[in-house]
């Protein structure tokens, strides 16, 4: 079920420092969007029915009654996850729920004896869902400033959470594959050339802990370049190292470490990941501390996963008897004196620099063909390090 900010036409979508914004692109297929509620097909100024009856939160117990203004818990088809809803209206043994923070366009009727629907207990209902409606400001008080500065707060409050709430639905599930090192080899100085190690088995999961917490579990070959965490909104914070925008995303963490703090040795690490159907490509650059205060690139893992009975097509992930990518689809601008390119099979370029000084501007890109599909997604920050910056993605 598609967030009402995943835009269903033919466009590239951007983070910019957690912001989603639109830039129009080459025509793309337009995502299939859940069945909307159709005009004409009931009035919202009807007197409300009676409540129906619908499965219980609690196994084995009878029917529970809900009407309008009621909290559900509704099954996504696409991605088999719960997502909370409010009942719009009921007519006979039907419900219309509205999708918590959504727009009214994916508004959707039941039948009230489907098993894709299922009344709330009370005191789940007492809590507040990530994908929840926008609370009420209390203003009272304030002047224009504080009153400006709490909306400018409860717009990046809601945006993290869509955030939160599209990396769970793109991601979920569990992921096996393969995973290649890429490490540089050459004199000191000089454009570095990239040696491939043998290829790992790699894995990976992804699944809605709590209300508003997602896990990410991380089985990498090497436990050193382990990103596994707790996502919360806090998470996809303007001022945190995690973005998600569509069916792509971008972590950054301290390398040799568990968490998203960098680590004492200056080490810094991207992860950039994109999905497609039932497969997936994982990048993760690894920089370290180098000379005079620079990053220098000291390794590149790229992992080809697939889902777990998803019909992914084994556990390569991408296609990897296809041919190495064929370069950027859209370069972004700027100087790349010390850029590499490295061309991968199964139709992956990556694009990023050998070394670079903290306060220099730059980005690291990962371009992946898809089957019909071809994806480029860019991490650009205006200075190399944990926070900020922005991921686009085309």
């Amino acid at each position: 079920f598609y967030s009402p900010m995943v835009i269903l036409a033919t466009a590239a979508l951007v983070v910019v420092q957690g912001v989603a914004a639109l830039r129009l692109r080459a025509p793309l297929p337009a995502l299939a969007p859940r069945t909307a509620l159709r005009a004409g097909a009931v009035s919202l100024s009807d007197p409300p029915p009676e409540p129906v009856l619908v499965s219980s939160p609690t196994p084995g117990a009878e029917p529970v009654p809900v009407g309008e203004g009621d909290a559900v818990l509704c099954k996504d088809q696409a991605s088999q996850a719960w997502w909370r809803a409010t009942v719009r209206q009921t007519r006979g043994d039907q419900l219309l729920v509205h999708y918590m923070g959504c727009d009214d366009a994916w508004d959707e009727w039941f039948d009230a004896s489907s098993p894709d629907i299922c009344a709330v207990d009370a005191q789940e209902a007492a809590r507040g869902a990530f994908q929840s409606e926008e609370a009420e400001l209390e203003l009272e008080g304030m002047g224009d400033e504080e009153i400006l500065e709490a909306y400018r707060a409860q717009k990046w409050a809601n945006n993290a959470r869509w955030q939160l709430a599209t990396f769970a639905q793109a991601q979920l599930g569990e992921w096996k594959g393969s995973c290649v090192a890429y490490e540089p080899s050459g004199p000191p100085g000089e454009v570095p050339k990239w040696v491939a190690g043998p290829s790992l088995p790699s894995a990976g999961a992804v699944a809605v802990e709590r209300d508003g917490e997602v896990a990410w579990r991380d089985a990498p070959p090497d436990k050193a370049y382990d990103t596994s965490r707790t996502l919360t909104p806090a998470s996809f914070d303007r001022q945190r190292g995690c973005a998600c925008v569509g069916n792509g995303y971008s972590f950054t963490a301290g390398s040799g470490e568990q968490g998203e703090d960098a680590g004492a040795d200056g080490a810094l690490l991207f992860e950039l990941g994109v999905r497609e159907e039932g497969r997936r490509v994982r990048v993760k650059f690894v920089y370290a501390a180098a000379a005079e205060g620079d990053l220098s690139l000291e390794r590149v893992l790229v992992a080809r996963e697939a889902e777990s009975g998803g019909g992914g097509g084994g556990g390569g992930g991408a296609e990897e008897d296809l041919p190495p990518g064929s370069g950027l689809y859209d370069p972004p601008p700027g100087d790349r004196t010390r850029y590499c390119s490295l061309y991968c099979d199964g139709g992956i370029t990556l694009v990023f620099p050998a070394s670079l000084g903290r306060d220099e501007p730059g980005f690291v890109s990962v371009d992946w063909t898809a089957g019909g599909m071809r994806y480029q997604l860019d991490r650009k920050f205006a200075r190399l390090e944990r926070r900020g910056g922005s991921l686009e993605l085309t």
